[in-house]
């Protein structure tokens, strides 16, 4: 079963594929690898820390940077045969951690 710790390890490993993804197996053409690798990772690096301590805050924030590497990864599986294998790793991490974090219960107020 997931659970919300396996948020951590997802958006780690979506740290670790995007350097190999652009920067191993396919890269750009047209940018400069430290400016696409700037724009893939400085945003998930961003709630890193929080994430690992599995703040709700930056779980969530890390959650909406990850929705534009999912619709990346999704356009560049059904687009780009030649990259579809390792996008559809990045969805399945992604949807790891979506999983996990709608395993995330609210407290209830106490009442005082």
């Amino acid at each position: 079963m997931i659970r919300v710790s396996w948020c951590r390890w997802s958006l780690l490993a979506v740290l670790i594929l995007q350097p190999i993804w652009f920067g191993l197996m396919h890269p750009s053409a047209h940018f400069p690898l430290p400016l696409v690798l700037g724009v893939t990772m400085l945003p998930l690096l961003a709630p890193l820390y929080g994430v690992w301590r599995l703040g709700a805050r930056a779980l969530v924030i890390a959650g909406i940077v990850l929705m534009f590497h999912f619709s990346y990864a999704v356009m560049e599986a059904y687009a780009n045969p030649l990259v579809r294998p390792i996008a559809l790793i990045q969805i399945a991490l992604v949807i790891i951690y979506f999983t996990g974090l709608a395993m995330i219960r609210r407290k209830p107020k106490s009442a005082d």
